[in-house]
């Protein structure tokens, strides 16, 4: 009986630190992501929170669309509307791809 308890308060610690680690790990990727951001200079074409060209707000992005239709808006755009005239961000390392995809997803309206 004794075993049995230990056991199951390891799963649950085993279980509570791993969410804690993937919240973490989220939280590292959207900080990386609003780097590239940044980096990419996509604020010269949209805007957030209001700083950057209004013409294009994201506010809300994580709401409206898919991660797989964020990705493929950064990517491909013209796939996703053919007259666009945004620019594919198709040579962007994998790792900075995946971190402005989980920042975007991030911007939700309240």
């Amino acid at each position: 009986m004794m075993r049995q308890s230990a056991t199951l308060l390891l799963v649950v610690l085993m279980v509570a630190c791993g969410d804690g680690a993937i919240a973490q790990s989220d939280e590292a990727r959207v900080t990386r992501g609003a780097d590239v951001y940044r980096a990419q200079k996509c604020q010269a074409c949209h805007s957030i929170a209001g700083v950057g060209n209004k013409r294009y707000p994201l506010d809300g992005v994580g709401t409206k669309l898919t991660e797989e239709d964020i990705r493929k808006w950064i990517v491909a755009p013209r796939e996703m509307n053919p007259k666009v005239s945004k620019r594919a961000y198709d040579k962007l390392p994998k790792a900075d791809l995946e971190a402005l995809v989980t920042y975007l997803k991030s911007l939700r309206k309240p």
